[in-house]
């Protein structure tokens, strides 16, 4: 039994549990995690270990990684900064390497082999993703593995950006993915929650769950003139960010991508207009 357990964020199944669900699940037997890292570009998080299986979320280059089993090719996993359980390609991972010293806060970024950008690209890396920088000189940041990267396109992990709008706003035409946490595919609360990683927080995956944790509860305003600027505005199924000057950034089925428009249209096409929306969550205090 795991009455009460959200197996999104717990990691147990019918054989097997981690080990400090101990006291909670019954399981036949329980494992402690191994720690990866994520070595590929991005990692599909999938609904069972098939790689034509649903994606439920997606891991970015260099995040930690928790593995309970590996079987057949597939890691069954919990990524360590915000619990998302599911399965992950094995290639997709390697043992823990040098702790990560920086973001990406470009919305992409190659890779080099040596400092020039007139070399191939030996990679790319999502705005999001974590590097660990071994030297700078010049324009380049020399990674631990030895590639190099656009110094400017970095930046210190303890040195959290100021503005979700700015960062969502990066990813303004990015395509609409479901599932996606990354420059190349997002959804809705992939948005909003690497926006709100960039800044310095660790919100939960999926809008149920932001809904519900993400920063302070605020009163539902009469309308979107009410949302102040870095707002996050939940309707079931869909969340959005708002810009404090009557617009909406959000990755959307709609238009199938990242877009920034005006909340009156938005609210124009939902079943139910403004009365849809349930929860409006601010920013996080410091």
């Amino acid at each position: 039994m795991a009455d009460g357990l959200d197996s999104r964020r717990h990691p147990f199944r019918a054989d097997l549990a981690a080990g400090y669900l101990r006291e909670r699940v019954s399981a036949p037997r329980y494992a402690d995690p191994v720690r990866r890292t994520v070595v590929a570009e991005t990692a599909s998080i999938r609904r069972q270990p098939d790689a034509g299986a649903m994606q439920i979320s997606e891991l970015l280059h260099g995040e930690p990684v928790d593995v309970y089993a590996a079987e057949g090719g597939w890691a069954w996993a919990q990524g360590a900064l915000d619990g998302y359980v599911g399965y992950v390609a094995e290639t997709d991972l390697a043992e823990a390497g040098p702790t990560p010293t920086h973001m990406v806060r470009a919305r992409l970024s190659h890779m080099f082999p040596e400092a020039s950008i007139k070399l191939p690209p030996a990679g790319r890396l999502t705005l999001g993703a974590r590097v660990a920088v071994t030297d700078v000189s010049g324009r380049f940041a020399r990674l631990a593995d030895g590639r190099f990267v656009i110094a400017d396109h970095l930046r210190p992990l303890g040195q959290p950006e100021a503005d979700v709008v700015a960062v969502a706003l990066r990813n303004l035409g990015a395509p609409y993915l479901w599932g996606g946490r990354s420059s190349l595919g997002l959804d809705c609360s992939g948005l909003v929650q690497v926006a709100f990683q960039a800044c310095g927080f660790l919100p939960p995956r999926d809008s149920d769950m932001q809904a519900k944790e993400l920063g302070a509860a605020k009163p539902v305003p009469k309308g979107p003139e009410g949302l102040e600027r870095g707002d996050v505005v939940y309707f079931p199924g869909h969340c959005m960010i708002a810009d404090g000057a009557g617009g909406l950034v959000h990755a959307n089925a709609t238009h199938m991508m990242v877009t920034h428009e005006p909340a009156d249209t938005v609210f124009a096409r939902t079943p139910g207009g403004w009365n849809a929306v349930t929860d409006v969550r601010a920013r996080p205090v410091d």
